[in-house]
């Protein structure tokens, strides 16, 4: 019998799509039509997807696309303040102009001021977001971040530069809470996880300049040398603060302020391939209507709702779960990579500078591999086998590390062994854990939740950056390599975590995960797939 892809044509809206099928294979002919046999989450979900043509090269693709890498470059103002610390502690003319040593606890504060901004900002970050809109909290966020990023390229004394950072910190708080609330609102269903992924990888948009420009400026002999790096920092928030009015609001939010028509307009400008409307869209409306409720505004600073019910309990307990992936030793290989190259035996600090260029573009590669394949193998198993995985090769760092990162190494082989777990360590991590830092967030947040949940996912992501700033300064320089274990356990208890609470997201709208977290066992109900048939003529149903 032919294979059904080679009867419809690509574009033909019949044609099943790739994101159908978690496993999928061709059976007989049944009433004399050629079908699919296909394991999915939902039947309503995939019968909207299968009769729907969204070409991913259209001009209405092309400008989402556009108009998402706005919402990115928020990651990657994130992305330059992680890898242009972690290589600036390790240029003596940062260190001795204010006069601070490579570890310890008195750079570990410089480190630390950024997370105390992070956890201040994240207080104002869901209000403003649900109150001003999507738009509105990367706008502010914006403005903070420009501030703060100049302040601390023109700090003269250890006081300036530290309040540049807590002014920094607050900044992103708020507009890494809206971005990728706003892209995961605003992305086709289809596409939402690749898209939703491609956010949080952008921050090696920012880590690879950033660690890139000090391989250069490492050489000069004044105090541009970390100077210039740090002005990088400036250029993404004045782009979004140039372009972010002239983007769409989120559909859901929209809907939520009682603008349903608006809300309709853009899903028909972004979730079609001719400005009309299909089965994905009428799907979303439909449950939209059935699910968003049109509310005032709650008080600023009333987060009980978000732990209200059972439904609601569990989805928090999720977004607290991604806590894992800020303390799966992640925060060893950003900011302390060049004392685990010295572990390793590496001790030229235009080397380590190097390493730590060449780390960021290894790692680059996993988080966007990570984000092209977020729609084909989902969210939970990918998790689950990923801190496992982080395990062992953290543990093989810390072994290699000991026998080869001794002072006066001689054996050249066995410190580069240790430095090639690391660079997999860093690919693994990224593939892992960067894509759905913030896209799992998101998703498993109702959408009256979502702004403060994505809030209280940041504090949380930085009252663990905590122990990824000041402990691991301190461990590192206290313990060296025997400090890994920590996260080896860690990893190792992670990966139990995710597997017995974490939540499948794949494969379904928004709208319909509600059924999936008002289940006894949410975790074990998200896991389920239905069989169905799948007919040439587009039609779907349950395999009996």
């Amino acid at each position: 019998m032919p294979n059904m892809s080679e009867q419809l044509g690509p574009n033909d809206p019949q044609t099943p799509k790739d994101d159908l099928k978690l496993v999928s294979v061709e059976s007989p002919v049944l009433n004399d039509s050629p079908v699919l046999i296909s394991k999915v989450y939902n039947t309503e979900y995939e019968k909207a997807v299968v009769n729907t043509s969204l070409n991913p090269w259209s001009r209405r693709a092309l400008k989402l696309y556009l108009i998402v890498i706005v919402g990115c470059l928020n990651a990657v103002s994130s992305g330059f303040d992680g890898s242009l610390m972690g290589g600036i502690n390790a240029m003596n003319q940062y260190l001795d102009y204010f006069d601070y040593n490579g570890l310890g606890q008195s750079t570990g504060i410089v480190f630390m001021i950024y997370i105390v901004g992070n956890c201040v900002g994240s207080f104002f970050a869901g209000p403003i977001t649900d109150l001003f809109g999507r738009r509105g909290g990367m706008f502010t966020g914006g403005i903070f971040v420009l501030i703060g990023s100049a302040v601390i390229v023109s700090a003269h004394n250890i006081n300036a530069f530290m309040g540049g950072r807590f002014i920094l910190g607050f900044g992103i708080a708020i507009s890494t809470t809206a971005a990728p609330t706003w892209i995961t609102e605003l992305a086709p269903p289809q596409w939402r996880g690749r898209l939703g992924a491609s956010y949080n990888s952008c921050f090696f948009i920012g880590s690879i300049p950033a660690t890139g420009a000090m391989v250069g400026t490492v050489k000069m002999n004044s105090t541009w040398a970390w100077r210039l790096p740090l002005m990088l920092q400036v250029i993404p928030p004045v782009i979004i603060i140039g372009f972010v009015w002239f983007l769409p609001e989120s559909p859901r939010w929209l809907v939520q302020k009682g603008e349903f028509d608006k809300a309709r307009d853009i899903l028909i400008e972004y979730h079609s391939d001719n400005g009309k409307t299909n089965p994905i869209i009428e799907l979303q409306l439909r449950e939209f209507k059935e699910s968003i409720e049109t509310k005032k505004a709650e008080a600023f600073w009333d987060y009980r709702p978000l732990f209200s019910t059972k439904n609601r309990r569990w989805r928090m307990l999720c977004l607290a779960l991604m806590v894992n992936g800020q303390l799966a030793g992640n925060g060893l290989i950003t900011y302390f990579l060049p004392a685990m190259m010295e572990n390793a035996g590496v001790t030229s600090k235009q080397r380590q500078l190097v390493y730590n260029f060449a780390n960021s573009i290894l790692s680059a590669f996993g988080a966007f591999t990570g984000a092209a394949v977020t729609d084909k193998i989902g969210r939970r198993r990918r998790l689950y086998l990923g801190s496992f995985i982080l395990a062992c090769l953290l543990a093989i760092v810390a072994a290699l590390s000991a026998k080869y990162g001794k002072v006066g190494n001689s054996n050249v082989n066995g410190a580069n062994a240790s430095i090639t777990f690391i660079f997999l360590f860093g690919i693994a991590y990224s593939f892992t854990y960067t894509p759905l830092q913030a896209l799992y967030c998101a998703e498993v947040m109702r959408q009256d939740m979502r702004g403060k949940g994505m809030a209280v996912h940041i504090l949380i992501s930085n009252c663990a950056g905590f122990v990824n700033t000041f402990a691991n300064s301190v461990g590192l320089g206290k313990l060296g390599w025997k400090y890994y274990f920590v996260f080896v356990g860690w990893n190792s208890v992670a990966s139990v975590l995710w597997f017995c609470f974490g939540v499948e997201t794949n494969g379904r709208t928004l709208e319909e995960l509600d059924q999936v977290f008002n289940a006894p066992w949410p975790a074990r109900e998200s896991s389920q797939q239905i069989k169905v048939v799948v007919k040439a003529s587009g039609e779907v149903k349950d395999y009996e």
